[in-house]
């Protein structure tokens, strides 16, 4: 009875020492998920978005936006002389910018598409000190939806993101159901699922890690976030 008392003990001791090293790690990554660290826009980057514009017959120019909570918001707009009446807002990845998505820009803008580039939040040279990965952003992507309409007029207004501009444009359609169609190119089914790959993925192990284990981590991160900063 004292044997198993004592096993007893030393299993309590270990469990609670491995959710004190969870709550750690949980409240790292989440700070690390809010502030992903801007990526500069870089010096040619402007050369190359004038150079994509005018091989296509189109106009670059920086715009911007106020979001709901001040926060100043910072995009390229580029607009054919004679396009096809369409526009699309396209939306950039985790730690990337604006210039991340000239790519679709090109291919767009080849077919006719007027499309705006904005960062977002939190990255390139827009405001925000934190990003939420749709949270805060569907209500930004609203403004950059008025502001196209309002700007261009066009007959449509689709929506293209990768990556974490995939999940805040498919967050933006509860408040922005305005868009005729939308590509949302590898979003997450959700955030949770998300943290539960990305903390498994730096231990080379597979999501079931993050669901047992790595558990109480995400737990604690979701708790940390919404007590510290008041998202949820």
């Amino acid at each position: 009875m004292r044997r198993l008392r004592k096993v007893l003990r030393r299993g309590l001791v270990i469990v609670l020492v491995w959710i004190g090293i969870c709550a750690g790690i949980g409240i790292m990554a989440a700070e690390m998920a809010l502030h992903p660290g801007r990526r500069a826009l870089g010096t040619h980057a402007k050369e190359n978005a004038s150079d994509v514009a005018a091989r296509n017959g189109a106009e670059l120019t920086e715009v911007a936006v106020t979001a709901v909570d001040g926060v100043t918001l910072r995009a390229w707009s580029i607009r054919h002389f004679h396009g096809n009446g369409d526009a699309v807002i396209l939306l950039h990845g985790h730690t990337d910018n604006r210039a991340g998505m000239l790519g679709n820009a090109d291919l767009l803008l080849r077919h006719g598409f007027a499309v705006l580039l904005p960062d977002a939040r939190a990255h390139g040279i827009s405001g925000g000190d934190i990003s939420t990965c749709g949270v805060m952003e569907s209500g930004d992507i609203r403004r950059w939806f008025d502001s196209v309409q309002k700007a261009e007029a066009p007959r449509c207004v689709d929506g293209l993101g990768e990556s974490m501009g995939a999940a805040q444009l498919l967050e933006s359609l509860r408040t922005t159901p305005g868009f005729c169609a939308v590509v949302a190119e590898c979003p997450f089914a959700s955030f949770r699922e998300a943290s539960y790959d990305r903390l498994a993925e730096r231990l080379d192990a597979g999501a079931w890690l993050g669901r047992t284990l790595l558990r109480p981590a995400v737990d604690t991160g979701f708790l940390y976030t919404r007590w510290k900063y008041g998202v949820d």
